[in-house]
């Protein structure tokens, strides 16, 4: 059953790589192909570590794969971002519910609140990519050291 689901889990981080390289152009500049990936899955699952750590930022789907890949199968990158993106996901939630919540009282200039919030998760986002797609365990600012502590043991 493991082993089936590593394969399934390989195949659909490939599928979304693939759709995404198509998408956003090619991968050889930062040396991940997923084309190459599928081909040398069994003696480089460092690259397929780097795919699903950055899969963790781009999507729900992304976020809900890594999350769902068996704990001793994901590698210490994916493990790391995971916890990142867990943190940033949660505190988006949150903006929009506080914007939700003042919408009765602050009417539509809540909007501009909550666009600021946001607008500083998304940028969070694209350093957590950025970081990911380099190979560093590197913290978001602001609250990455938080997310290590508090989901320590995903």
């Amino acid at each position: 059953m493991l082993a089936l689901n590593r394969i399934l889990a390989t195949d659909i981080v490939w599928q979304f790589s693939n759709r995404l390289g198509n998408w956003l152009g090619d991968f050889e500049e930062v040396g991940i192909s997923p084309a190459a990936s599928r081909d040398t899955y069994g003696a480089d699952s460092a690259q397929l570590d780097r795919k699903v750590a950055i899969m963790c930022y781009l999507s729900v789907s992304g976020w809900l794969t890594a999350y769902r890949c068996p704990r001793e199968q994901r590698g210490p990158l994916t493990a790391f971002h995971l916890r990142q993106m867990t943190l940033v996901t949660v505190i988006s939630a949150v903006v929009v519910l506080m914007q939700l919540l003042m919408l009765p009282f602050l009417g539509w200039s809540s909007l501009v609140v909550a666009g600021v919030g946001l607008g500083l998760l998304l940028l969070l986002r694209m350093m957590g990519v950025m970081s990911a797609m380099s190979g560093l365990y590197e913290p978001l600012p602001l609250i990455g050291g938080l997310a290590q502590r508090l989901f320590a043991d995903q």
